[in-house]
């Protein structure tokens, strides 16, 4: 027993983890992070340790908690919104999304759906294409709220769309460059 406990402890990694909650849009600093060691685990992505000099100075995409481990997707180097963009907050009826696919990063285009029980309309309904900045699911109001960036002549024009609680949210292709 002790052999494997050895055998699993030599495995470890060292990666970077979270040392201060930093919140959204922030810039991480050197003493947000620490390096923690963890077992290989193919579910986990963590940065390495090594690139920490990297990591310090890049933003937060989302808000990051003390104590956890830190992903490539939770840092960009550049500021969201950036100039001429919006960040835009959708609620998205269970249905109107493809369910567990939309994640941070990923090209969506947000549809205008008909109320229930309409017809479907004759002509492709108006869209504006997004990428996706982050998504959860509220308990209480039973829907996805998705916050998607978009240009900022489309803003206004997307959340007034939202208001109408008819929307849809359609993931496009990683591999065609984006939204259409």
């Amino acid at each position: 027993m002790a052999y494997v406990l050895a055998e699993q402890s030599s495995d470890a990694v060292d990666v970077i983890a979270v040392a201060n909650d930093v919140p959204r849009g922030h810039v991480i600093s050197e003493g947000d992070l620490t390096i923690a060691s963890t077992g290989p685990d193919p579910a986990l992505t963590p940065v390495p340790a090594s690139r920490i000099d990297e990591i310090v100075g890049m933003r937060a995409v989302a808000d990051l908690t003390r104590g956890t481990l830190l992903s490539d997707i939770a840092v960009t180097d550049q500021l969201i919104p950036g100039a001429g963009e919006t960040v835009v907050g959708l609620a998205v009826a269970p249905g109107q999304l493809p369910d567990g696919l939309v994640t941070p990063g990923a090209s969506v285009r947000v549809f205008d759906t008909p109320s229930p029980g309409d017809e479907p309309p004759k002509a492709t309904p108006a869209s504006i294409g997004a990428t996706v900045v982050s998504i959860v699911y509220d308990d209480v109001t039973g829907q996805n709220l998705v916050n998607v960036l978009v240009d900022r002549s489309v803003a206004g024009d997307l959340v007034a769309r939202n208001a109408t609680g008819r929307i849809g949210v359609a993931l496009d292709s990683s591999e065609d460059g984006g939204t259409s």
